[in-house]
């Protein structure tokens, strides 16, 4: 397929065939991994902030 032919109608319709999407059951396994990493990662930068703030307090840099 040359490169023109892909950003036609007939080009998009034949990409869009070669999609396959996520059953139910996986679509809500992957959302729920995103959000349990989401906040682990929220809660490790908020404890490490706030530890580095106190280290700063303690030393009076800040």
């Amino acid at each position: 397929m040359k490169f023109r032919d892909w950003f036609s109608i007939k080009g998009i319709r034949a990409e869009a065939k070669h999609v396959t999407w996520l059953k139910r059951k996986e679509l809500i396994k992957n959302t729920g991994t995103v959000l349990a990493f989401c906040i682990l990662f929220g809660i490790f930068f908020f404890a490490s902030d706030a530890l580095i703030a106190m280290i700063l307090r303690l030393l009076r840099i800040s």
